[in-house]
């Protein structure tokens, strides 16, 4: 069971969901701060301009994703065999916040080679969803 605690009226329903737990098999309780991750929604986006890329310039969608990582997002330093190398961060690093960013630099990096890139938001998206989706 999984319960989000937003305020403390909410940790009354994981209180009796505890109270009610049959201790019979051992049980795990973790509590952590909760991180709020990028959604499906803007993966899904995401990879729909990834294939929008790709159709335009012929590049392969998961060629891109790796050059956008590694021309946008910070480095980490990874130490592989002994030899240290400057890695991206992985997109699913990313919360909501971070990812718009991500997004933002793309399309805008996009629009300087005459690719746009339409959002649910533009009055475009629909032509832009029905060209390119089937494409995924």
């Amino acid at each position: 069971m999984r319960f989000v605690l937003r305020s403390n009226q909410d940790k009354l329903p994981v209180i009796d969901y505890l109270r009610q737990l049959n201790i019979t098999r051992k049980h795990t309780v973790d509590v952590k701060p909760y991180k709020c991750t990028r959604s499906l929604k803007a993966n899904a986006l995401y990879w729909l301009w990834l294939t929008a890329i790709s159709t335009e310039t012929g590049n392969d969608k998961d060629d891109l994703h790796e050059y956008f990582k590694a021309k946008f997002l910070p480095k980490r330093e990874a130490v592989i065999f002994g030899e240290s190398k400057l890695m991206p961060i992985s997109t699913t690093k990313l919360d909501n916040a971070q990812f718009s960013v991500y997004l933002e630099k793309i399309r805008a990096d996009m629009s300087h080679a005459g690719i746009v890139l339409a959002d649910p938001d533009d009055s475009m998206w629909e032509n832009f969803y029905e060209y390119y989706k089937d494409k995924l």
